[in-house]
């Protein structure tokens, strides 16, 4: 009989007690045992690993949590999964916060004995380092003593030990890390480092500093902070001596030191403003929510007055104390610059505030003259899945196939639907802000530019929302709202009418485009800009051929020789379809002869 070790259910799940090693459990799934069900607990914020190999047949699987406690797996619960096809091994690696949670091991198709191995990744603890001296002329070496740090998973773990300096005006300095640890001779968990730093080409005034400390590991987790001051002047620093000094004077040496208001009272005018902004960039960082937050600060008085104006432009000027994600400060640098003096508050949030950060304002609701109504579909962002998967794509009544085979392109390598790749570009593109909003990435030139979305999508034109799955809609609408912004013209028919190929390919990846047509290519520029990572889409116009639509745009996915020796191409089609004749399943993906991709994609390609 098959081995059974696990639970089948979550109320049977076998419990787990997680070490800093990889633990190994072997089970069996198939048709007479679909689950298998793991329970464990996590004592703090950490990052899960969970590998599933040694497979005969098809299994996926899952990290669960079962929020209301009542047994069954119910929507929004599955947090994320790998769903490889064949006999591919499941990867899962998840930062997750404290709580119990689940891991599933299911069968998908087939019966097979695996290896369940799972190990809990810990962030760097106890970092702590003391100056050698806090006292220092500006040509001396800043050094440190008593440097330790600790990682559950080991000292091959720790990926460095991360320094700054912070200046007396609350600016922040970029300084050499520390990257040698040596593991102490009987804990492995533990390390000492050496460091120290030349201030000589720091140019540093006389005056106070910090010196800041953060320890991180291979996967970027963040120990606690260490912060150590010094005192920078002049004149040498004064020694002692335990003999008497051959000379003696009358006067004591002097330093020459500045003291400098901190750079919040320095640079910004209006009062509360000062006060809210210097709390909340005490940890050095302006997040969403701080933006959000001062933005508010800036209605208290129904109107938007001039030293107002003058703050929310300093915040995002080049030298400040604080750091800003890229898409915080390019979408708070909108809000900033569309701000006017005397501007009423309502005015700022609904046409600055809600345009920018909460996604009020969509793109017009018209295609082709046809007025569109919003909708709030139901559904979640990824699905089961956690991430963007190319099956996702699926094109709705817009024709906008060269945008939606351009997000196709940027996947992994893959022949079929079962491959489920990863886009680390799209996962990247979008962020959830939480609160029912999204922001996404879009590239103008190479620079980033960013839009936020709201959960409404025009549904009737939309790209299809396959098992409830929002995010292939909802960068639709984000593409539609930045094109409307840059061409003033009702977005839904700028991306609904057709265009080139190479302009989406570089709006979605920020790279220039390579155009070849059809009679340049050869099947070693095709598997060359794979294997380099490259995006890649092809067209056709005029009439139909066996496999590919005409005036249709599709996605490259993969390059191979088969078992005689020809050249084959694998392209997707973003119907999510294969749309002509059957090529094998009908997932899109369409597996064509070198020589019948040349036939069938007349127009050429674009590479990114």
């Amino acid at each position: 009989m098959p081995i059974d070790n696990a639970g089948n259910t979550l109320n049977t799940a076998k419990k787990i007690t997680l070490t800093t090693n990889i633990q190994t459990f072997s089970d069996w799934v198939g048709s007479s045992d679909i689950d298998d069900f793991y329970s464990l607990s996590l004592a703090g914020r950490s990052s899960l690993n969970v590998l599933v190999d040694d497979l005969n047949a098809n299994v996926n699987a899952q990290i669960i949590k079962d929020a209301n406690s009542n047994g069954l797996i119910d929507s929004g619960e599955i947090i994320t999964g790998s769903y490889q096809g064949g006999h591919r091994s499941e990867l899962i690696k998840h930062t997750l916060n404290a709580g119990n949670y689940f891991i599933r091991v299911y069968s998908q198709s087939g019966d097979t004995n695996y290896n369940l191995k799972i190990f809990e990744n810990f962030a760097p603890t106890s970092l702590e380092f003391n100056l050698n001296s806090t006292s220092l002329n500006t040509t001396d070496n800043l050094s440190i003593n008593n440097a330790w740090v600790s990682d559950k998973n080991g000292v091959s773990d720790i990926s460095k030990v991360d320094f700054r300096i912070q200046r007396a005006d609350g600016t922040w300095l970029n300084v050499a890390d520390a990257t040698v640890f040596t593991a102490d001779s009987s804990n492995a968990s533990k390390a000492n480092f050496s460091y120290s730093l030349s201030l000589k080409d720091l140019n540093l005034a006389a005056g106070n500093y910090t010196l800041q400390g953060k320890a991180y590991d291979q996967t970027g987790a963040v120990s606690n902070t260490v912060k150590q001051t010094f005192t920078v002047t002049t004149t040498a620093p004064i020694t002692t001596s335990t003999t008497a000094p051959t000379t003696t004077s009358t006067t004591a040496p002097t330093t020459t030191s500045t003291l400098v208001q901190d750079w919040f009272s320095q640079n910004l005018l209006d009062q509360q403003i000062i006060t809210l902004v210097r709390s909340l960039a005490s940890d050095g960082d302006l997040s969403r929510q701080d933006m959000l937050n001062i933005f508010r600060n800036a209605q208290d008085n129904s109107a938007i007055d001039v030293k107002e104006v003058k703050d929310l432009k300093t915040l995002l000027g080049a030298s400040t104390p604080f750091t800003m994600q890229d898409s915080v400060k390019w979408l708070s640098t909108q809000v900033a610059n569309g701000a006017t003096v005397d501007m009423a508050a309502s005015n700022f949030e609904s046409n600055l505030v809600g345009r920018w950060f909460l996604g009020t304002i969509a793109p017009t609701p018209v295609f082709n003259g046809t007025n569109l109504t919003y909708t709030v579909p139901t559904g979640s962002l990824f699905g089961s899945s956690g991430e963007a998967r190319i099956g996702d794509i699926d094109q709705g009544k817009l024709g906008n196939c060269t945008f939606l085979a351009a997000l196709g392109a940027t996947f992994g390598r893959q022949f079929n639907d079962a491959g489920n790749t990863s886009s680390s570009l799209i996962n990247s593109m979008i962020t959830d802000n939480g609160d029912n909003t999204y922001t996404m990435r879009f590239y103008s030139n190479g620079a980033a530019e960013y839009v936020t979305v709201d959960r409404r999508i025009a549904t009737s034109i939309a790209a299809k929302r396959n098992n409830g799955v929002l995010w292939v809609a909802l960068v639709e609408k984000a593409y539609a709202q930045w094109l409307e912004s840059r061409t003033s013209q009702p977005g839904y028919n700028v991306i609904g009418n057709g265009t080139n190929l190479f302009a989406p390919l570089q709006f979605v990846t920020g790279r220039s485009t390579t155009n070849y047509s059809i009679s340049k290519v050869s099947f070693s520029t095709l598997e060359t800009a794979l294997a380099n990572g490259q995006a890649l889409t092809a067209a056709r116009v005029g009439g139909d051929s066996k496999y590919i639509a005409s005036n249709h745009a599709y996605s490259l996915t993969n390059t191979y020789i088969d078992t005689s020796g020809q050249q084959r191409v694998v392209v997707r089609n973003p119907w999510g379809v294969d749309g002509k004749t059957l090529n094998g399943t009908n997932d899109g993906f369409i597996d064509l002869s070198f020589a019948e991709f040349t036939q069938s994609f007349n127009y050429g390609i674009s590479v990114a």
